[in-house]
């Protein structure tokens, strides 16, 4: 491990606490950041951990705002995803892992804008359509999360065309994800993309999750719902296309 390693790592682990407390688009970031200083496949494993570690943030901060009835509809849809992740994981390159990825995340960010302006002049989408919008984003949410801890964006899509308050988005996303990166943890071992080596890319990211987390939910009390929209969708656009192209 050389300086510069350990200071990226720190770095990241930073960016993974304020995703899990407030800005989740941030924590694609942390995604496309830590497949550029180790393999992409060992790099979800590692990734998986410090996310773990985050949302035990999360859900103490946000435990009061959350919804079991609607994130109990996500489960099937989310299986899916996980059980077609994990066949695409196992057969994957580091390279078509990146740019598959990247191009989920710019389709699913350009349909935003195009879902809003529906909502805008039709019915709410999500009571029109909740069977469709639910099996392709929850799905998408549990292949994106299982090949690269990246199902942040879809199931961010998909709490805010449902409206939710910035409190209620934050605590359904932090119980969804701690659920999902648990489930997440059998697979992963059994892929081999998680040993003692590990060790020594976690350890020093640890720390500086605990510390973004922190920084995370100061931040968010002094945002509004339309500002958070927009960080969250401008991030995730942003690793997405550093994901195809770089």
């Amino acid at each position: 491990m050389t300086t510069s390693l350990i200071i990226t790592m720190m770095a990241i682990g930073l960016l993974v606490g304020v995703s899990k407390t407030a800005i989740g688009g941030i924590g694609l970031l942390s995604a496309a950041l830590i497949a550029q200083v180790m393999p992409a496949k060992e790099s979800t494993g590692v990734l998986l951990v410090l996310f773990l570690v985050g949302d035990l943030f999360a859900i103490g901060v946000y435990k009061k705002h959350v919804e079991w009835k609607f994130l109990k509809t996500l489960i099937f849809p989310v299986l899916c995803g996980f059980v077609v992740g994990a066949f695409y994981l196992f057969h994957s390159t580091d390279s078509s892992l990146k740019r598959t990825i990247g191009v989920v995340v710019v389709l699913l960010v350009l349909l935003y804008p195009v879902s809003q302006y529906w909502q805008k002049h039709n019915d709410d989408i999500t009571i029109r359509y909740p069977l469709t919008l639910r099996v392709f984003l929850g799905s998408s949410a549990g292949f994106m999360s299982m090949v690269a801890n990246s199902g942040g964006t879809p199931m961010s899509i998909y709490l805010l065309l449902r409206k939710n308050s910035v409190l209620n988005f934050l605590g359904n996303t932090a119980w969804f994800f701690f659920i999902i990166n648990l489930a997440k943890l059998p697979f992963t071992l059994g892929l081999g993309l998680l040993d003692l080596n590990s060790l020594q890319y976690i350890l020093p990211a640890v720390p500086m999750v605990a510390i973004g987390a922190l920084i995370g939910r100061r931040f968010i009390a002094r945002v509004d719902l339309r500002m958070f929209q927009k960080i969250t969708l401008i991030s995730a656009l942003a690793v997405g296309l550093k994901l195809i192209f770089f």
